[in-house]
């Protein structure tokens, strides 16, 4: 963690040579924000390394299932648990096939598997502050929730082999070529899932930092936003269809990132991951609300439609009342108003206390002694 913060802040300026005109030039004090792009690339290349077996570094984390129960316990064992999230989406309003309708058809038991991981300062600060209950909860309202500096928050979509050739016509066979597979467990039976989208955040600075990823093939990757990518990408612009969900060109890595890649030793399947967008800010220098959402964890799984989403404006929506329960989560966009917070209190006492864009403390806290709301039971078990 030392030597990968130490590469993301840039590194000391070189002294200027004896005879050299001119000061050193200054180190990038703040390359979160001045550098996002690139900043998104390192933290995948720190979390793609492999962590032996069949898995990478962000396998090995805290799950919900690790975080949110009655004794929560650092993982001394990978466990993929994927969450059945079959949710039809109409297509009309949405403009989506996605392979939820497929699933909702009642072609496979299941879908779109979702994880959410978090690395060991998150989940030590979640467990050292009693936050895995809404009792907890309570207990901290009126205080400040503030996560470490070197917190990493994952939240990876998986998706059946079986699936793909209906989705984008990717067959089963050729997926091994394009996709970081593992596998997963689900109604008893063992099924190879790939990797189809992965969000990262980190609280590298106080509103967070934002990016997300999608696989090149995709169907809605660069929807209504377009994509932009100034450091991994051949290509920094791609516009966004006029009509969803028609697939777009592969994104060709830039030698930037090759040389990134095979510096962190990470395989080269993950190039085919493409970086849609990372997000610093709630609004434009002209005011305008900016946008950054995920064709699959929005729009599929969250039902989020397209051009309604704000990774930075929903997270900072994440809050709890004083019985510790979750505030309801709408899709806004542009920055965070008052009015969400106080509801039915005054500016002094608001009604609703920030979880400091975390949504999975308030959406995940144990109720009483029931299970959290995070673990349904159809979560998967470990497959490995």
């Amino acid at each position: 963690m030392q030597s990968w913060r130490g590469s993301m802040l840039g590194g000391l300026a070189l002294a200027a040579a004896a005879l050299s005109v001119g000061p050193a030039p200054a180190a990038d004090p703040n390359p979160a924000m001045s550098r996002p792009d690139q900043v998104a690339w390192e933290l995948m290349a720190q979390i793609a390394r492999p962590a032996g077996s069949d898995n990478v570094v962000f396998e090995t984390w805290a799950s919900d299932a690790d975080t949110f129960v009655d004794k929560p316990r650092w993982p001394d064992a990978v466990r993929k648990v994927l969450i059945n999230r079959v949710q039809p989406v109409n297509s009309k309003q949405q403009g989506a096939v996605s392979p939820a309708r497929h699933c909702a058809a009642g072609r496979v038991a299941w879908c779109i598997g979702k994880e959410s991981l978090r690395n060991r300062p998150a989940f030590d600060f979640i467990v050292d502050n009693n936050l895995t209950t809404q009792r907890g909860l309570a207990v901290f309202f009126g205080r400040t929730m503030d996560f470490p500096i070197d917190t990493i928050e994952v939240k990876a979509e998986w998706l059946p082999l079986s699936e793909l050739k209906a989705w984008n016509g990717v067959s089963a066979e050729d997926a091994a070529s394009l996709y970081y597979i593992n596998k997963a467990r689900f109604g008893g039976e063992t099924v190879p899932v790939a990797l189809v989208a992965l969000h990262i955040t980190t609280k590298l600075v106080p509103s967070w930092t934002w990016a997300t990823f999608e696989h090149w093939k995709n169907p809605g990757r660069c929807d209504d936003e377009g994509c932009r990518d100034t450091f991994g990408a051949a290509q920094p612009v791609v516009a966004a269809n006029q009509k969803p969900e028609h697939g777009y060109d592969k994104c060709a890595p830039s030698e930037s990132l090759r040389r990134l890649f095979a510096e962190a030793g990470v395989a080269d399947i993950w190039l085919n991951y493409c970086l849609k967008g990372t997000q610093t800010d709630f609004i434009t220098t002209t005011g305008e609300p900016t946008r950054l959402g995920n064709s699959v964890a929005e729009t599929v799984n969250a039902g989020v439609p397209h051009g309604r989403s704000s990774c930075m404006t929903c997270h900072a929506e994440a809050a709890f009342d004083k019985r510790g329960k979750a505030a309801k989560a709408d899709p806004n966009i542009g920055a965070p108003l008052p009015k969400w917070f106080i509801g039915s209190g005054t500016r002094e006492a608001p009604q609703f206390r920030q979880a400091d864009f975390v949504w999975a403390v308030p959406f995940c806290a144990k109720p009483g002694d029931a299970i959290s709301p995070c673990l349904p039971p159809s979560a998967a078990t470990a497959a490995h």
